[in-house]
């Protein structure tokens, strides 16, 4: 038979101080209830793990760790990496924005951050459509807030530069606090 590298399985859990990982006993001392998750992610499987899933998989984990520690302070640290580039449909994502005007997805209103270099233009509520109903661009996005764009690329090509905040317009606007 030919070897292939076989199915692949993803796991997801929370690990706790006092039982290795987050679960409840029950009065015989047998678990009843815990916060794994475990999938099979594939053509032929389950779905991939996504940002919905994760949110679920914690808020059954805060009503484990509730029932678990009562009347305890919880802190959750998360090493992430396959959810880190998860967003929320309405979130502001920088790199999803054409140069000019009109995009794959609508994104969020926001507020203009207090550390942007144009004073005046500080709390200031910015739309993300035009009057015309169109998605607003980088470029337009950026000189609404005071930012001089001329002679930048929209995006560095294959990826931004290591450490570089000013490399392409779509880098200069993630940047920004409210990206």
């Amino acid at each position: 038979m030919k070897k292939s590298w076989g199915r692949l399985i993803y796991v997801s859990d929370f690990i706790e101080k006092d039982n290795g990982h987050l679960i409840v006993y029950n009065q015989e001392g047998a678990m009843v209830k815990d916060a794994h998750c475990i999938m099979y992610p594939g053509t032929s499987g389950d779905k991939w793990w996504d940002l919905d899933q994760l949110l679920m998989q914690v808020d059954r984990a805060i009503e484990i760790f509730e029932e678990a520690h009562p009347n305890c302070v919880m802190l959750f640290l998360f090493d992430h990496t396959l959810a880190h580039t998860l967003l929320r449909p309405e979130a502001l994502h920088a790199f999803d924005m054409n140069k000019g005007n009109g995009r794959k997805r609508k994104q969020r209103d926001t507020v203009i951050p207090m550390n942007n270099p144009t004073v005046e233009c500080h709390r200031k509520t910015q739309k993300m459509m035009t009057e015309t109903g169109e998605a607003k661009g980088l470029q337009q996005m950026l000189e609404e807030c005071g930012f001089n764009i001329c002679g930048m690329c929209a995006k560095c090509s294959p990826v931004c530069p290591f450490k570089n905040n000013n490399c392409c317009i779509a880098r200069l606007l993630s940047k920004q606090d409210n990206f």
